[in-house]
């Protein structure tokens, strides 16, 4: 299990056998077999992952880095060549992936975008709708690529994200939990939430709009929380005053 042999040096002291274990994980001798509380248990790979997998032949890096590119853009979407490499924490810089991207988009399996900013180009997938019906509001999880990849987040959208669950309560700008409200193509503010599942609430104790936001705002708040609300089994929303 995780957390074992912690030296007690503080939260980011991982223990002599947590590094072993990710070690070992990380070479593919260990292999998780199940989470609780978000604590791994790790388990020999060939009782946990199919032996059809196992014995597959190893693909080559570039047929590894093509294939992850692939993966990423689909995933979400449009992605410039450094996103695709933030998306899997790719070392080894531009040199490393630009080329692949290259072939993959002679190849017809993905489309290289020019956008007006002058920034580097953006990769999607061949025949992808760019310019389609909005998506409703939504709440998005502080942890999601869209904007843990900070510099991808401020090119598109010119927010700057904050984590600041970390920070004393008495240092926090906008809150202990805050999710970003997105509607159609803005992000619109950040909602410091919390799940009173005892209550069956979803409480947002403090909304902190952006400057530059427009529209009914409260409106695409209480949408996208009735949403969340709904997703996590609880009856309903309450607003702080």
């Amino acid at each position: 299990m995780e957390g074992e042999g912690r030296t007690g040096k503080g939260w980011w002291d991982l223990g002599v056998m947590k590094r072993v274990a990710s070690s070992l994980w990380s070479s593919g001798e260990l292999a998780i077999r199940e989470r609780r509380n978000f604590q791994r248990t790790y388990d020999l790979a060939e009782r946990v992952i199919p032996k059809q997998w196992l014995e597959a032949p190893v693909p080559t890096e570039t047929e590894t880095l093509r294939e992850w590119a692939l993966l990423a853009v689909g995933a979400r979407g449009a992605l410039t060549e450094a996103a695709i490499r933030e998306h899997w924490r790719l070392r080894g810089g531009r040199a490393r992936l630009q080329p692949q991207l290259d072939a993959l988009v002679a190849d017809g399996r993905l489309r290289e975008v020019e956008v007006d900013d002058d920034g580097p180009p953006f990769y999607v997938l061949p025949g992808i709708e760019l310019d389609g019906d909005p998506a409703p509001p939504v709440l998005v999880c502080p942890f999601d690529n869209l904007v843990w990849d900070r510099p991808l987040l401020e090119r598109l959208f010119g927010f700057k994200h904050l984590i600041e669950v970390y920070k004393k309560e008495h240092e926090r700008e906008y809150g202990y939990y805050v999710l970003p409200l997105l509607a159609g193509d803005r992000l619109l503010g950040r909602a410091d939430l919390k799940a009173d599942r005892a209550e069956g609430v979803l409480r947002i104790r403090k909304f902190t709009p952006e400057p530059r936001a427009r529209g009914n705002v409260d409106e695409k708040l209480e949408r996208a929380a009735t949403r969340l609300a709904r997703v996590l089994g609880l009856e309903r929303v309450e607003r702080a005053a």
